[in-house]
This record gives C-alpha cells, structure tokens and sequence, in this order.
C-alpha cells in the first residue's frame, strides 16, 4: 500500500494511528506532500502522482495493493480495519452505530478545525471572522456533545476513540483555537491518557513542507 501524507492533516493522523493500532503501519509505502501556505484558497502545485491518482488532490489518499486509490480517510480506515488480523476499530452489531455516530461528530470537528486553518491562511483583511466564529461554534457545540458521550470512549479501542483524540490533539496544537478543556472535565481526563498512547505518541502533529 502507498499513502499520500503530511504531518500536519489531522484526517491523514487518523489514517496513521489506525494503522499502527490494526498492526498494518510496516505494510505502508509513505509518500510525503508538500503544500504552499496558498493552499486554503488556490490551486497549488500537487505532489507527484497524487492528483493522477485522486483527482480531488486530497490528502491521505491511499493506494491499495490492488492499485484503487482511495481518497477518504474514514473509507480508508475502513480499508484497513477488513485487512488487519485479529483486531477490529469498527464495533460489530448495535455498537457499531453508537460508534459511527460518535465517529461523525468528531469527524465534522476535524472538518471545522481544517475549514478554520485554510481561513487563518488568507490575507487578514480579506479573512472572513463571520465564518471563522461559524466554525468555532461548530466546534464548542461538538466538544459538548463529546462530553455528554464522554463515557462512550471507555471500552476496547475504536475508530471513534482515535478520531476524537486526534481533534483535542489538534485543538492543542493550533494556538488560534481554544483550549477543549474548560467545561469538558471527562473528557480532558480521557484524552490525558489517550495521548499517551505510542500511535498518537509517534503521530503528533508538525508543520508540512511548503515545497
């Protein structure tokens, strides 16, 4: 398998940890990106072979040992957790969609969190606050909803767990957001264990070349 990456995409952070998690991280060819700064709001000069590959040019984009490119983490993650041996992210019967549904609020939170970042790389005169204060509501009504489900990251690790710690991951990382914690005791306490895992520990984020 080959993945198109960049340490700084908390979607492609997902991919990663639930590949060290399912054991499948030493099966994966890593194709680092480079993404100029203008990347939030122009077209941008793409690595080699992943627009080919993914005509959306997003990042992760896996390539399978089939040669299908896959260019969405959560199918990607999918892809995965049916070739790993022996552990699963992904619950199965009635659990499985409690997790989903966990999965999806802290998947939008990621969305929001990206959709601030391409905000925040604009010309300040020309940034949108409007739709920059959208995005942080967005993500204060997702903390709380987590909060309220705080008990549902407690259990045999899935892909809920790891999308969701990755979020507090990048709401740490990013000094423009504010800090998860006030107001979300449990879940401050889970994530303060979380973090300590070696995937996330091995996975924290860092700035992606610009070319």
């Amino acid at each position: 398998m080959k993945l198109f990456w960049t340490p700084a995409s908390p979607f492609t952070r997902k991919v990663v940890v639930a590949a060290r998690e399912l054991g499948l991280w030493d099966e994966i060819e890593i194709a680092p990106t480079v993404w100029p700064l203008d990347w939030g709001y122009a077209t941008v000069a793409f690595t080699e072979g992943l627009a080919e590959a993914n005509p959306i040019a997003r990042i992760p984009t896996l390539i399978t040992d089939d040669g299908v490119a896959i260019g969405d983490s959560t199918l990607i993650c999918q892809h995965l957790n049916e070739n790993a041996k022996g552990i699963s992210l992904i619950p199965n019967g009635h659990e499985k969609w409690r997790m989903w549904s966990l999965y999806a609020i802290a998947d939008g939170l990621l969305e929001a969190q990206i959709l601030m970042r391409a905000e925040m790389l604009r010309l300040e005169d020309i940034r949108s606050e409007g739709f920059l204060d959208k995005q942080r509501d967005r993500i204060a009504r997702c903390f709380d909803h987590i909060e309220e489900r705080a008990n549902e990251l407690e259990g045999p690790l899935d892909l809920a767990q790891i999308t969701v710690g990755i979020a507090c991951g990048y709401q740490d990382w990013r000094d423009w957001l504010d800090d998860f914690r006030p107001g979300h005791e449990r879940l401050a306490q889970w994530y303060a264990a979380f973090a300590g895992r070696p995937a996330m520990r091995n996975t924290e984020p860092k700035e992606t070349p610009a070319g």
